[in-house]
């Protein structure tokens, strides 16, 4: 693929990842299940082009602050990086252990950087528990929406490449 083509795309994929995190600012709070989707754009593009995925994945976190803050902080920290870490170990690794194994840690540093550093309760309340069970709690659910999300967006992008999308 052309390079001015992927630079394209993925500023294109970055605008509709913005798109989908921000429908619950411009339209209602309703549709808050539909930032899930801001994750796929970010997906695409990394799997395509690791450093353009990257790129992409900043440029959305721009656009997403200029409205909200909030849902900034919740795209860099939860759809926008598992995108962008499914999408560029895809890149690297067909096996699927590892690809979710790092996924799963780099979505619970995230997470612990939500609740702990910036003291956004990333489950809307307090984690019950010490410390080390906040940790497993947050590393189970972290292993357990990878491996949901991977199979959801390697469907996407292997039905997007049928149709030769890209």
């Amino acid at each position: 693929m052309n390079k001015t083509r992927i630079i394209v795309l993925g500023a294109l994929l970055a605008a509709i990842a913005a798109l989908f995190q921000l429908m619950p600012y411009f339209l209602s709070e309703m549709l808050v299940l539909l930032t899930i989707f801001s994750g796929l754009p970010i997906y695409i593009i990394s799997r395509i082009n690791p450093q353009i995925g990257i790129l992409s994945y900043i440029v959305a976190s721009v656009i997403i602050m200029f409205f909200t803050v909030h849902e900034g902080l919740f795209f860099l920290c939860t759809n926008g990086i598992i995108g962008l870490s499914l999408g560029i170990c895809n890149y690297y690794t067909k096996r699927k252990s590892i690809i979710w194994i790092i996924s799963s840690f780099i979505l619970t540093i995230t997470l612990c950087i939500m609740n702990y550093g910036i003291g956004i309760p990333v489950f809307g309340g307090k984690i019950p528990g010490n410390i080390i069970i906040q940790l497993a709690i947050l590393l189970c659910f972290s292993i357990i929406y990878i491996i949901i999300y991977s199979y959801f967006l390697s469907f996407i992008f292997s039905r997007l490449k049928k149709i030769r999308y890209f």
